[in-house]
């Protein structure tokens, strides 16, 4: 054997030796927790996270990096970095030379390496931490059927203060095909109610996790807008960095929860009342499902007594015609197929059900109708601020299954309101087999007696309401978020560039603990944050254009 081929044996050799021990090595570092806390910021720990054989530790935008505490089981004193600066086991620290740069670990004592850390700190957001039993965590990570119902919720605002540290009700899974990807979206209720980030008081609240929104801003821009422009209980929201069991699980949208309640959405609370006729504990009994000639499909809950006024309030989504039909939803179809989804009361008596049915069937009846009729069942207001939200983001869910009504008491109000916005992460270019360009028609190419938008739009009086919102509120706010315009003091919304900035460091975060994810949106919609951030704004500015000459100083026909 020459000397050359056994040189290269041995080098071979070598490296499979090497490799071997590195992996041995990463496989006994993972063994090792590392925790870091901020005691002048409270007690909250994080732990950080091994990826691709190093440590990521993901702090929140709030704490002192100079006072923070870090630890690794079993170690008494980590040496930190090519200065190997000394950290003490649970001693405060100054750590914020370490930020931002991966950095080698030694156990002092041992004089061994343990691996690697990057240190990433959030952007100056409001943090949640949440602490749950974990294997439960992981069945409801795996179904919605599953739910949590005990833990503690610590919400900490942007400044550092916090105002929610106590029990946890309920933490479950949440969404449709949102559920379905890696990045879950949630709901979680408090044990009291609480007035997160300057949203009103409530127990319940949403987190929506944005998994193919790699600008993680079109649900925060659609809802922001809706307060702009006026749209009656519009949800409020925020941007807040999440960690359960202290693991980091990335930026989240949190928001109110669609709701009948003071601080919610404010209508009759029909659910309650329909709970204080019955006996307790509250059963529903078995759902009725009914398929007759005057009701295509009815769901109800027949067993359920009825309060004496069962005329609102209810909260309701227009449906996908499938779901209705294939999906134990409660709710109805019309002659006409329209289909309803009842969200509150939860579980709908027969009476309640049959009188939303009737009412709805005259509404649709109203709006087929070539009068103006449509004005005794419909608030035009609310109606002509969502048909621009939707017809401006070029929702891909405009066809139903995010399509909120509700309707209070005839005692306080008879007519059905459009809203509140919800779901738009498919929006603004991000799909593209329906609505990806920013020019042209979206919602009045739709021309069908079971498309509530095209129902209400195709009367000219309404045609001219939403011709007004659109210069007088609607262009004006728009405007704001491509940065032509400046916003106002106290104004919901602010330009793109602002709302980066906002939670850039965050988004990195966000796509360091998860990954960007490309394969589920369309690929010029970003391939980074940064990018998809420019696309979306670049995507605005051209869809602002081309509604002002539709919508603008020049009227245009239903359609055209």
């Amino acid at each position: 054997m020459s000397r050359t081929r056994r040189q290269l044996i041995r080098i071979a050799v070598t490296g499979i030796l090497f490799l071997l021990c590195f992996a041995g090595s990463a496989f006994a570092l993972q063994e090792r927790t590392l925790t870091a806390g901020c005691p002048s910021l409270g007690g909250e720990k994080v732990t950080g996270r091994w990826k691709d054989g190093e440590i990521v530790l993901s702090l929140p935008g709030t704490w002192d990096l100079s006072k923070m505490t870090l630890e690794m089981d079993g170690i008494r004193t980590l040496l930190a970095g090519e200065e190997k600066q000394e950290i003490p086991a649970g001693q405060e620290t100054d750590l914020s030379g370490l930020a931002g740069r991966k950095v080698p670990l030694w156990d002092k004592e041992k004089n061994e390496g343990r691996g690697t850390l990057t240190i990433l700190q959030g952007s100056k957001l409001p943090t949640l931490f949440l602490t749950v039993d974990g294997e439960m965590l992981k069945k409801v990570n795996r179904s919605k059927e599953y739910m949590i119902t005990e833990g503690r919720a610590v919400y900490a605002e942007a400044d550092g203060t916090v105002t929610y540290d106590g029990p946890l009700e309920q933490l479950k899974g949440r969404g449709n095909n949102s559920f379905r990807y890696m990045k879950k979206p949630y709901q979680l209720k408090l044990a009291e109610k609480a007035s997160l980030s300057g949203m009103g008081r409530g127990k319940t609240w949403v987190l929506l996790a944005n998994w193919t929104d790699i600008s993680l801003l079109r649900n925060q821009v659609v809802l922001d807008m809706s307060r702009e422009i006026g749209l009656r209980n519009a949800v409020d929201c925020v941007q807040a960095d999440v960690w359960i069991n202290g693991e980091y699980q990335g930026l989240y949208l949190m928001t109110e929860k669609i709701q009948a309640g003071r601080d919610r959405l404010d209508i009759t609370n029909l659910e309650k009342a329909t709970e204080k006729v019955n006996p307790a504990p509250f059963d529903p009994g078995k759902m009725l499902v009914e398929r007759t000639g005057e009701h295509p499909v009815m769901r109800c809950y027949p067993d359920i007594r009825d309060p004496e006024d069962i005329t609102g309030g209810y909260i309701m989504t227009v449906e996908k015609t499938h779901r209705i039909k294939d999906y134990p939803l409660a709710g109805f179809r019309t002659a006409d197929g329209l289909s309803i989804h009842i969200k509150e009361p939860t579980f709908p008596s027969r009476g309640q059900a049959e009188y939303l049915f009737n009412r709805v069937t005259e509404m649709q009846k109203a709006l087929m109708a070539q009068d103006e009729s449509f004005r005794d069942y419909i608030d035009t207001a609310s109606f002509a601020r969502r048909f621009l939200i939707e017809d401006w983001s070029k929702n891909y869910d405009y066809v139903g299954g995010s399509q909120f009504l509700y309707k209070d008491s005839d005692r306080i109000d008879s007519r059905f309101y459009a809203g509140p916005s919800w779901d738009y992460d498919l929006s603004f270019g991000n799909m593209k087999d329906r609505g990806w360009r920013p020019e042209g028609n979206y919602l009045t190419n739709d021309r069908k007696k079971n498309h509530i938008h095209w129902l209400v739009y195709s009367h000219a009086s309404f045609q001219e309401e939403v011709r007004e919102v659109w210069r007088k509120l609607f262009l004006p706010a728009a405007r704001i978020l491509t940065g032509e315009r400046e916003a106002a003091e106290g104004s919901a919304v602010c330009s793109l560039d602002e709302y980066r900035r906002r939670i850039e460091a965050s988004a990195e975060m966000n796509f360091m603990r998860w990954y960007v994810n490309t394969a589920a949106t369309v690929r010029e919609a970003g391939q980074t944050f940064s990018h998809a951030v420019d696309y979306l704004k670049g995507w605005i500015r051209a869809r602002n254009a081309w509604m002002e000459n539709q919508y603008g100083s020049v009227p245009a026909e239903a359609g055209q």
